[in-house]
């Protein structure tokens, strides 16, 4: 059961990233002067998600350590 959990959390957060994605080229494509900007922005918002779904892939393996 705790798998699952794992799972969800990490499809989720992969799913917040490809959002981070499409939002910034959605605002590039608006205002393409501002591309350094959207780029730092993407860059930070993937990072910032990318952190749980690397939480959750540490955690999982804790949990799969310990049931072993």
């Amino acid at each position: 059961m705790e798998f699952t959990g794992l799972g969800l959390s990490i499809g989720i957060g992969t799913l917040g990233e490809a959002l981070v994605v499409k939002q910034a080229i959605d605002s590039l494509a608006r205002q393409p002067e501002m591309a350094s900007t959207f780029r730092t922005f993407m860059i930070v918002g993937a990072a910032i998600v990318e952190t749980g779904i690397i939480y959750s892939f540490i955690l999982g393996l804790l949990i799969w350590v310990k049931m072993g």
